[in-house]
């Protein structure tokens, strides 16, 4: 049994939800927000007072808030934990306590004894992810998830599987504070960016957006016996880690930093992580973890020819992308090991597929396929597009935004160039299903 030390340190916002809400009845927010005990808060009340709450609670929420803000130190009297609070969090906070239908509940951090901790499984999920990338056919068809895994991994059985020997066990409990945001998610529709709704989520702070050096420690070990009993198992060692979360997350920032370039703070946040990644020693790599990390950050999508790419990215109010972080692998003397393969911190921006490959018939056409063509009309229920294949397709109405839309003028016009997804293709009749990804201007 060999044992390694891998060390994290957050470079951007990282939220690990611990599976609950704080509802807005079980915290206040004056200078930090402050968790308290509801049951030791109520008990501390003036007999009056506590029949008083009792009976808000079963008749006005708005009244019952009222009432806790009204005894913010004695919520704070009786706080579990605080955390600071953004002015963008207060805003919205301050928006939504005063309103029925608001809601001001916060997403917090996991905890131990009320104290922040990154747990094994949530850095042992980011790393196999990579290392599945990093080991599978590029041009393997399969696109079922665990035949996918049982190939690059080289398995069949549950107990084949090459990570029950690749233990990676929970950081020690954080020093640092957490920090309460507001994340809005932030969508790309016709090549501009749109807000929508905030989300108020409990974060450990990170070393490129709070200049905090927050740092976690985990054991890992991985079983050398395991081996004996399946040498054919794919192998893993702190080299092989090393090497994957290169290459994909390399990949994954190179692609996340082109796509964000139309968000300046973002842009600028991921210009400072190249320059962070380009100056990592060999025994260390970047990660992307937890919630709001997105869909490719957790999948192997770009390893999917005909996957499309997600539109939308939940990004602090400061335009920070969440869950990035920086793994440093040492041995059991405290040594970094060093990457078993020659590979940059930072790839090339993936050339998704099918966009360079222009069918030229209905036949031809997939589902998935992302195109360009040229709008020829339109329609009160949509607009049909010429996408080169013979027979023009329809992007309907409700395929033009994720809105509504009251004209299709509002969104396309004849002979705009737009970038389309093919939906569905119906050969008998000659049908042909679009979306909307982008007019090209």
């Amino acid at each position: 049994m060999s044992t390694w030390r891998f060390i994290l340190t957050p470079l951007t916002p990282l939220h690990i939800g611990a599976g609950e809400e704080i509802e807005a009845y079980e915290y206040v927010i004056t200078d930090r927000l402050y968790k308290f005990n509801l049951g030791a808060f109520i008990t501390a009340l003036e007999p009056n007072e506590q029949e008083e709450f009792l009976r808000l609670v079963e008749t006005s929420i708005l009244r019952m808030r009222d009432f806790i803000r009204q005894h913010e130190d004695l919520a704070q009297q009786y706080a579990q934990f605080s955390a600071a609070v953004s002015s963008e969090a207060k805003q919205v906070y301050e928006a939504r306590i005063t309103k029925a239908e608001g809601d001001p509940t916060i997403n917090p951090f996991i905890k131990s004894f009320h104290r922040p901790y990154i747990p094994g499984s949530a850095l042992k999920g980011a790393l196999r992810t990579a290392l599945l990338y990093h080991a599978m056919d590029k041009d393997n068809p399969e696109r079922n998830a665990r035949r996918l895994e049982q190939a690059a991994f080289r398995f069949r059985r549950i107990q084949e599987d090459p990570f029950r020997a690749f233990k990676v066990g929970d950081g020690s409990a954080l020093e640092s504070r957490t920090h309460v945001r507001a994340v809005a998610v932030n969508t790309q529709r016709a090549s501009q960016w749109s807000k929508d709704v905030d989300v108020l989520v409990e974060t450990v702070p990170g070393a490129l957006s709070d200049a905090a050096e927050v740092t976690s420690q985990h054991p890992v070990t991985f079983d050398a016996d395991f081996y004996r009993y399946h040498e054919r198992a794919f192998h893993l060692s702190p080299g092989a880690v090393l090497a994957a979360c290169r290459d994909f997350y390399g990949t994954h920032l190179a692609a996340e930093r082109e796509t964000t370039r139309g968000l300046p703070q973002t842009a600028a946040a991921y210009d400072a992580l190249v320059a962070r990644a380009e100056s990592l020693p060999d025994h260390a790599c970047l990660v992307r973890m937890a919630w709001g990390s997105g869909r490719d950050a957790t999948t192997v999508a770009y390893a999917l020819r005909d996957a499309p790419s997600p539109r939308s990215r939940r990004l602090t109010a400061d335009g920070f992308p969440l869950g990035w972080a920086e793994l440093a692998v040492l041995d059991t003397e405290g040594q970094p090991v060093a990457v078993e393969a020659a590979m940059p911190a930072v790839g090339e921006p993936p050339e998704r597929a099918p966009r360079d490959m222009q069918p030229r018939s209905l036949h031809e056409l997939q589902e998935g396929m992302e195109l360009e063509g040229t709008v020829k009309n339109t329609v009160n229920f949509g607009a049909f597009v010429d996408i080169g294949v013979g027979q023009d397709g329809l992007i309907h109405i409700s395929k033009l935004a994720d809105r509504f839309v009251e004209r299709v003028e509002d969104i396309v016009r004849a002979n705009d160039r737009v970038r389309v997804r093919v939906l569905d293709v119906d050969i008998e009749q000659g049908h042909i299903s679009l979306q909307l990804v982008e007019v090209i201007r």
